[in-house]
């Protein structure tokens, strides 16, 4: 009798236990997802140091020469901050530098995860107005005063004051843009005087080409030109004709390449992927430069739409598949 009272007053206990176990597994089953959100991925390629110094160097010493900011800080905290041009917000907001949409931002934003869920960051119409909107946000902040007091060459006394002034709670922030600065050499910007100079100082990697294949493209295999970059180089750094890359890329003779601008390195397709059928035109879109974004030929825009020239106009749909 005395064991069967024991196993009595031992169930109710056992049945609370259980039933705040199942409790507690439905609640982190529910919970667990909303906490562990993450911040927003990539949504381009990461490119080498000297491929962003091709790409941005020029701005950085032009800010350098208006602001007082050394060039090499500005690279090094744009290379970090966006994951050398890959993260989301450089992608779709041309945002180098994180810079959230706060303080009387009346401009468009995107939105991604930092510190809380959805955040506003700012959207620049290019990264050049991004690198001008960094530069003055550091020079009218008076946060910031004592920076501009320093030489635009000690990069190590400007890496120290960022952080002290609290450009980033982060107490190995000056370490890292130091380690960026001497492990690419971007000290070297600091004391170029012009960006005609900014091209020479890379001497052999001036020509090179990283090779991009995306899903998006459905890989077709293309390059960035460079800065006063042109299709003979490109031609004859992967031992094709330029006759044929002026065909692949709907290019007419003696086309004069802009910084950045995609070129195949193949034919394009003649019609773009499932989750574009259709582009609407913008301001200042051409045939050419709508055939290069889907990589998709201007001919098969052409036919597809039934055009009896290459004139658009702004907002007219047309059929990409």
């Amino acid at each position: 009798m005395i064991k069967h009272a024991k196993r009595q007053d031992f169930w109710p206990i056992f049945c609370k236990i259980v039933s705040v176990a199942a409790i507690l597994t439905m609640h982190l089953a529910f919970i667990t997802p909303v906490c562990a959100r993450s911040s927003c991925p990539d949504q381009g390629p990461r490119l080498s140091a000297a491929e962003y110094c091709r790409l941005y160097a020029a701005e950085a010493q032009r800010q350098m020469r208006l602001y007082g900011i050394p060039a090499s800080i500005t690279l090094a905290q744009g290379m970090f901050e966006s994951g050398y041009g890959s993260s989301y917000i450089a992608v779709k907001g041309n945002n180098h530098f994180g810079i959230k949409a706060y303080r009387g931002w009346s401009g468009p934003v995107v939105r991604c995860d930092d510190d809380h869920s959805n955040e506003p960051f700012c959207k620049f119409s290019s990264v050049k107005e991004g690198y001008e909107y960094h530069s003055k946000f550091l020079r009218d902040n008076t946060r910031y005063a004592p920076l501009f007091k320093l030489s635009s060459t000690d990069y190590k006394g400007w890496a120290k004051g960022l952080q002290k002034c609290g450009y980033a709670t982060n107490p190995k922030y000056p370490q890292l843009l130091c380690d960026v600065i001497e492990r690419y050499n971007l000290d070297q910007y600091d004391k170029a005087k012009s960006s005609s100079k900014t091209v020479s100082t890379y001497g052999t990697t001036a020509t090179r080409h990283k090779l991009y294949s995306t899903a998006r493209r459905r890989g077709l295999k293309y390059v960035r030109a460079n800065s006063k970059d042109a299709l003979s180089v490109i031609a004859k750094e992967f031992g094709v004709k330029e006759r044929q890359l002026r065909k692949w890329n709907d290019l007419p003779k003696n086309y004069l390449l802009r910084e950045g601008e995609v070129i195949y390195l193949q034919a394009k397709h003649t019609r773009a992927d499932k989750q574009h059928p259709t582009h609407v035109v913008s301001a200042g879109e051409s045939l050419q430069s709508i055939s290069q974004q889907y990589g998709v030929t201007v001919r098969s825009i052409i036919k597809r739409n039934k055009l009896t020239s290459g004139n658009i106009r702004q907002g007219q749909v047309l059929k990409l598949r």
